[in-house]
């Protein structure tokens, strides 16, 4: 009998490690057209969901994230070498059908190849990201075969689009490769231009889906309001130095 209850609670303990390794599904958002997400987003944020501590960090950088096309990444020179022949860019799936407004016939559903480029300062990488239309908010990354691996970086798991706005862009990374992690960006379409109600609005989808925002960084904060700060400050100081002169 105790064999058993100790095989029993170890497979409880083991099919729980086992999906703890899954990434959740945070029902991403997919009304969105898939085009507009491209081109360059200034980081704001980053929320790290699965730290304990509560903190915020705040960094005078703007790391920047930039998404493309698969063929505009590549015919645009960013690759300088002999590259693999690229899966077929929009495979016919069968999902649930497009129509065709201009003949009215059905269309299947397409994969598309974007690739994720992230600045850092002199870091770079590169992420190979697959977009179903039918489900665009939803973002599983490539395994790297063969000399793939060479022209950009691959993690196992997911992206998933959390908000789209005019303004700004949440992203949430579930890596399951090489180790495990769930954080994600809040970024914008120009420096500062998010105000304290967009991230509050930001931060309510977090509360929503359960994710914890407590280790929050934010960067890009050496901008016009510490300019002011720092204009006002010094504008007070020399009006105290030179009333005290005029006080001696």
């Amino acid at each position: 009998m105790r064999s058993l209850t100790f095989i029993f609670a170890l497979y409880i303990s083991l099919g729980y490690a086992h999906n703890v390794n899954f990434c959740p599904n945070l029902n991403a958002v997919h009304d969105f057209d898939e085009e507009s997400l491209l081109g360059v987003w200034y980081i704001r944020e980053y929320i790290f969901h699965k730290e304990n501590e509560t903190k915020t960090e705040y960094n005078p950088y703007c790391p920047i994230i930039q998404i493309r096309k698969f063929e505009d990444y590549v015919n645009g020179g960013l690759v300088n070498r002999n590259l693999p022949t690229p899966p077929t860019p929009y495979p016919t799936l069968t999902n649930m059908p497009y129509v065709n407004h201009q003949y009215g016939l059905q269309e299947q559903y397409r994969i598309r190849h974007f690739v994720l480029e992230w600045h850092e300062g002199l870091w770079q990488d590169d992420y190979h990201i697959k977009v179903n239309t039918s489900h665009k908010g939803f973002w599983p990354t490539d395994v790297p075969t063969g000399t793939v691996d060479k022209m950009y970086r691959f993690f196992g798991g997911v992206i998933q689009v959390l908000k789209v706005a005019n303004n700004h862009l949440v992203l949430n990374f579930c890596m399951r490769l090489p180790h495990s992690q769930l954080y994600s960006v809040v970024l914008s379409r120009n420096e500062n231009q998010l105000t304290p109600e967009d991230l509050a609005s930001i931060h309510n989808v977090f509360t929503m889906k359960h994710l914890s925002t407590s280790a929050l960084k934010r960067v890009c904060e050496n901008s016009a309001t510490n300019i002011k700060h720092s204009s006002f400050l010094f504008i007070f100081l020399l009006f105290l130095y030179r009333r005290s002169l005029f006080e001696s």
